[in-house]
């Protein structure tokens, strides 16, 4: 009897309760060198809720491609349409970098941070 009065809350719940996926719905324009130690970001959320954190985790690149360190930075109170235009320093292994490129957009913070 419960399942049958449940049932119609699941079949018919609304679009924005169901996941979405945020590495689609955070956009991140542009990473790029402004400094020795430092990078801007360009990033926007196009997603339909708002979330606590968002996590990217990103590598830095020397001029040949080779992979000199990996980073994570955050966007705190993540909500729809919010743009985000920030500058971060690097770590101390990713000096020399040459370019900063996207690894991965997460939720998770424990996976940003291992």
């Amino acid at each position: 009897m419960m399942i049958s009065l449940l049932l119609p809350l699941f079949l018919f719940a609304p679009p924005h309760a169901q996941t979405e996926d945020v590495s689609h719905c955070f956009v991140v324009r542009q990473m790029v060198k402004s400094e020795e130690m430092r990078y801007y970001v360009d990033a926007v959320s196009k997603c339909s809720r708002e979330y606590d954190a968002v996590y990217v985790l990103v590598s830095f690149l020397d001029g040949k491609g080779k992979r000199l360190d990996d980073g994570v930075w955050a966007i705190y109170w993540c909500r729809p349409g919010r743009r985000e235009i920030q500058e971060f320093g690097i770590p101390t292994k990713a000096i020399g970098f040459e370019r900063v490129v996207l690894r991965k957009i997460t939720l998770d913070s424990e996976e940003a941070l291992r």
